[in-house]
């Protein structure tokens, strides 16, 4: 689960210090405010209670969309290294100053159930990396698992965490290396030496956190994973489809020849590339095909889905633009993966106001049976609901004066939650919304 995510100096998020010269990152949390409705979506580990669900509001260009860009940024840096990734022009550009500032990312999130707090600045110009730490979050105190500062060799780490000598002695030698290549991570060059000793597993499940567990999804992202939910004889899937009102009433695998399969490429080598893959649910065009295999004899097949009482039945490509981009989200909410995240950027995008509605409210009763957890932005006002969402489940992102984004959430204004406060909202009393000047000013008018 995540907890919190800190960035500064990363596209519209700013480069701030204190009087001391440390940083001071914007924030955003998912830990639970004072709100006491719906407490079955929040999670206890320990101490530190955390939310199932956030909602992200702001105006065009307000920074909605650049807080989901950092966090998978942050991400692709982890999984990727410096060398990997192409961010070099990522820097806050409201200051010129900042493209020679650091860059800092860091998150707090759950592994099973124990609490972390991984980060690292860089340098993006540069394509560098700066410094690195993890720390452990215990009842009241931070335990520092490692913390090193490229400049100088510099580093820590806690010796207690390893059994055996030469672990230990390993480890050290780790992070000199790591030092030694400037656009590398600790946490990428132990999971890159594939360690099997119990000493090391643990930096493992961490790197898999983010490689496995953090999932972004932007409007264009075509989940293929979705798909493999058609695979079988699904009654929850029809019953979803059904409960959404997509039409859909009905699914059908209909067998064909690969011959008549092949007609559907370009060219034969297209069609060889697609015969080549792993059995499983895939999409070309406008059509979700299935390929399985046995006694190395391919059977193909063509997803079809049926519509009440008519009597064709119709391919993927015929449905709505935004029932396709349900059925590619189905995996967020039919998820069997545990702590798992998902982001998920302008849900809204081709779906009706009632449907993303609908969404959001059929995650949170599956998501009963399963810590995970939903992040998205959204401009539909209809889903400020104070009987659906908590206070510290709505956010908002603004722009101010110096063109940086700054977020907060709705618990930062005294609202009883038997409210209907989006006038106010539209009204502009909470911000985060767009402002118009009078259509005369265009034309130079008085």
């Amino acid at each position: 689960m995540l907890m919190r995510f800190s960035i500064s100096n990363f596209m519209s998020f700013g480069y701030k210090t204190d009087e001391k010269g440390d940083t001071i990152p914007t924030e955003y949390h998912l830990y639970a405010g004072r709100s006491e409705q719906h407490s079955e979506r929040v999670i206890c580990y320990k101490e530190r209670k955390v939310l199932k669900f956030s909602s992200i509001y702001g105006a065009n260009a307000s920074g909605k969309t650049n807080l989901i860009r950092a966090i998978d940024a942050g991400r692709d840096i982890v999984l990727e290294t410096m060398s990997g990734v192409a961010y070099s022009d990522k820097y806050c550009k409201s200051k010129s100053e900042n493209i020679d500032k650091p860059t800092l990312f860091e998150y707090e999130f759950t592994v099973e159930e124990s609490c972390f707090a991984y980060g690292f600045t860089v340098n993006l110009q540069q394509n560098i990396v700066l410094s690195e730490w993890l720390y452990e979050l215990k009842a009241s105190e931070e335990e520092v698992i490692f913390e090193r500062i490229i400049e100088n060799d510099q580093y820590y780490f806690d010796e207690q965490l390893f059994q055996k000598k030469e672990n230990k002695e390993q480890f050290h030698f780790f992070i000199k290396d790591a030092n030694r290549i400037p656009t590398t991570l600790l946490l990428y060059e132990i999971n890159r030496r594939n360690m099997e000793e119990d000493d090391f597993g643990f930096f493992k499940k961490l790197f898999n956190w983010f490689k496995y567990q953090l999932m972004v999804i932007y409007p264009e992202t075509k989940i293929g994973t979705s798909y493999e939910l058609f695979e079988n004889d699904n009654h929850k899937l029809v019953d979803i489809l059904t409960y959404l009102d997509t039409g859909i009433t009905n699914y059908s695998m209909h067998k064909m020849q690969e011959s008549a399969f092949r007609e559907y490429f370009p060219d034969e080598k297209i069609a060889e590339k697609y015969l080549k893959r792993p059995k499983g649910i895939f999409k070309f065009g406008d059509s979700l095909f299935e390929l399985d295999y046995d006694e190395h004899k391919t059977r193909i097949a063509k997803l079809m889905f049926q519509h009440g009482t008519d009597e064709s039945e119709y391919e993927y490509g015929e449905e709505s633009d935004g029932t396709q981009r349900l059925i590619e989200l189905l995996g967020v909410i039919l998820n069997d993966k545990k702590d798992k995240v998902f982001l998920i950027d302008e849900l809204d995008r081709s779906l009706h106001p009632q449907m993303t509605i609908k969404f959001v409210e059929t995650f949170l009763k599956f998501s009963r049976e399963m810590n995970s957890q939903l992040i998205i932005t959204t401009h539909e006002s209809n889903l400020m609901d104070l009987s659906l969402l908590r206070r510290d489940e709505i956010w908002f992102a603004e722009k101010g004066w110096d063109n940086t984004t700054s977020l907060y959430t709705l618990e930062k204004f005294k609202i009883r939650y038997d409210k209907e406060f989006v006038d106010d909202y539209f009204a502009g009393r909470y911000g985060a919304v767009p402002v118009f000047k009078d259509f005369e000013y265009v034309w130079g008018r008085e």
